[in-house]
């Protein structure tokens, strides 16, 4: 007879999503894993393979549960509106004083430390990201909020560049009273 699992795998995930938010995954032992989960060693391993399966599953949480609604702001609004209230959700977050970052954008600095998978996960949430930017963009431009001129996928990529800048800047709190004005200055880049 097969045993009930004993522990809320959405919890799990969710531990595990703070603990390489706050650690990094190279900082995190294995010891560490089992205690911020809770798990014993051999249920962490029959769930999640290893500590790569763990982060693996980890990041698609992250990407399902915290990321989720900016990127239900792009899939709802696909237009300027869209663009600015994204923004504004990613200032906002970078501006708070319990900053942490993206989980993302933290490992892609650090994909030679990660495995494959976590860096095509990463890589494909930012080309989904910039993708639905791109959308939205486009649809901006084709509503007359954008000149005619300008490449949305250029844009796409230039507004990513400045998000990954935002995550940068949040995590240093002398530079978190200029996050706000950054908002104005993207748009304002945007509809020249």
């Amino acid at each position: 007879m097969a045993r009930n699992k004993e522990y809320d795998r959405d919890a799990v995930l969710n531990k595990a999503v703070d603990l390489f938010w706050l650690q990094g995954y190279k900082a995190s032992s294995m010891t560490d894993v089992v205690q911020a989960t809770g798990l014993n060693t051999a249920s962490m391993y029959k769930e999640f393979g290893d500590k790569d399966g763990l982060f693996e599953e980890a990041l698609e949480h992250y990407r399902l549960n915290i990321i989720g609604p900016r990127i239900q702001i792009l899939t709802e609004q696909s237009n300027l509106g869209g663009v600015e209230a994204f923004l504004k959700s990613v200032v906002n977050g970078a501006a708070s004083e319990k900053y942490k970052g993206c989980l993302m954008m933290n490992h892609l600095a650090q994909k030679h430390t990660v495995s494959q998978q976590a860096t095509r996960q990463i890589r494909e949430f930012c080309a989904e990201m910039e993708g639905l930017l791109a959308t939205a963009l486009g649809n901006a431009q084709s509503e007359g909020d954008i000149p005619a001129e300008k490449d949305p996928a250029i844009l796409a990529s230039f507004i990513m560049c400045s998000v990954h800048g935002l995550v940068l800047y949040g995590r240093h709190a002398d530079k978190k009273s200029t996050i706000p004005n950054l908002h104005d200055v993207i748009l304002k880049t945007l509809q020249a």
